[in-house]
């Protein structure tokens, strides 16, 4: 493939605060320094308890001097602010693509081309396409919780649902390449939309090198109090959603806590959102004393605090192909997940994962109690996990995938 000019339009990427943030900077970071990439992107300010911002990481330690990146607007919440972004791209992304000669678009989350269709750029684009709008909203729904106990952008999208709905039908009848994570996406897409175009499935990826198996004791000392640092470790890694399950890992703390020992176990939440709800529930459990919450942490804590865990809980009602189920596998780290979305097409049950039906507590109590007492079956699953990612989800085996696409899509 010749050398290319890239522009890579993406709501979320620094600090990360989901998956498709992830996947972006993933990507790009992987991308050939032959490739001339120029993200465009909101510069994100105050997010979390902490106030991370976009300004305070050091680009020059993520990327290449292949990477520019173009900051559009600003970000202070996790919905409202895409309305504003896509704005700013209706003004910047075409000067942008007259002024540096720009090849090919690759749009991160399809939502975040919903107004730039207004300009009929005459130029090829890929599409990636995380989940759509129905999707987050039924996993929402599922979890039974109240509506005032939602978080801010679940609260959003049942608010904005059919407007979100009908503009993502309308964006999907234009003909296009289009990239999904996982068959199950695919399947849906053709399934629900008309879908005008070629879709290629190609898995997100993870750098295995990132990913150690020693461990590290820097998080446990800043994160963790002195006297909890000796519990074996629950991890659950993500937003405090409702569609991810949290409440339902909640309610089978005191099953699990039953089964194996009040002070032996301490349940980490690492991820942004309000605990407020949650942390109201652990108390009328009485069991906030063997849990802790962390807020939004970097990348490198995360992986500390992964290869410290016992196990990684993944109790989700909605899912695609989620980055702490490949994160916790390249750990070498046993994950028990939902068995929902995509994630049957990264674990195989009992073999390198656990998989459990959403919505149960007490079926997910018994696979946690089961996996913590079983040491020789949480090493084989964890050591089975880590092949999986080096052979199936490493970039080294989809990279290639993504320039195969770039090519076609350019010679089209």
């Amino acid at each position: 493939m010749d050398r290319i000019k890239l522009c890579v339009i993406t709501p979320e990427f620094l600090p990360v605060w989901g998956g498709a943030g992830t996947y972006v900077v993933e990507l790009v970071r992987h991308l050939p320094k032959d490739i001339e990439v120029h993200v465009v992107t909101p510069m994100r300010e105050g997010f979390g308890e902490k106030k991370v911002s976009t300004s305070d990481y050091d680009f020059s330690e993520y990327f290449g001097d292949n990477i520019h990146v173009h900051f559009v607007c600003k970000a202070t919440d996790t919905f409202i602010y895409n309305a504003s972004f896509q704005l700013a791209c209706l003004r910047h992304v075409p000067k942008l693509v007259k002024k540096e000669g720009i090849d090919l678009i690759h749009i991160g989350h399809h939502m975040a081309g919903l107004l730039l269709e207004l300009k009929g750029l005459n130029i090829p684009t890929v599409t990636t396409i995380h989940n759509t709008i129905q999707d987050q909203r039924d996993g929402t729904k599922m979890s039974g919780m109240r509506f005032w106990d939602l978080e801010f952008s679940e609260k959003a999208i049942y608010l904005t649902y059919a407007f979100l709905r009908l503009a993502e039908i309308i964006y999907f009848l234009k003909p296009r390449y289009y990239v999904t994570i996982s068959k199950w996406m695919k399947r849906q897409l053709e399934n629900n939309f008309h879908i005008a175009g070629s879709i290629r499935v190609i898995p997100s990826s993870v750098d295995i090198n990132d990913y150690k198996s020693t461990k590290h004791d820097t998080i446990l000392e800043s994160q963790i109090p002195q006297e909890l640092r000796d519990r074996r470790m629950i991890l659950y890694v993500g937003r405090l959603l409702a569609m991810k399950g949290v409440d339902i890992l909640m309610e089978a703390i005191p099953k699990i806590l039953k089964g194996v020992g009040k002070d032996e176990l301490l349940f980490v939440f690492a991820g942004p959102g309000d605990r407020i709800p949650f942390l109201n529930k652990l108390k009328e459990m009485k069991v906030e004393s063997s849990c802790l919450f962390t807020g939004p942490l970097p990348k490198e804590a995360i992986i500390q605090l992964m290869t410290s865990a016992e196990l990684v809980a993944v109790p989700s009602f909605h899912e695609n192909i989620p980055y702490v189920v490949l994160e916790s596998m390249a750990c070498g780290t046993p994950v028990i997940a939902s068995n929902v979305g995509g994630i049957p097409e990264i674990i195989r049950n009992k073999y390198n994962g656990i998989l459990v039906e959403p919505g149960y507590s007490t079926v997910l109590a018994n696979a946690v109690i089961g996996l913590l007492e079983d040491k020789s079956l949480r090493n084989l699953i964890g050591q089975r996990a880590r092949e999986t990612i080096i052979q199936k989800f490493s970039w080294t085996a989809n990279l290639p995938k993504y320039l195969e696409v770039y090519s076609e899509c350019l010679n089209h």
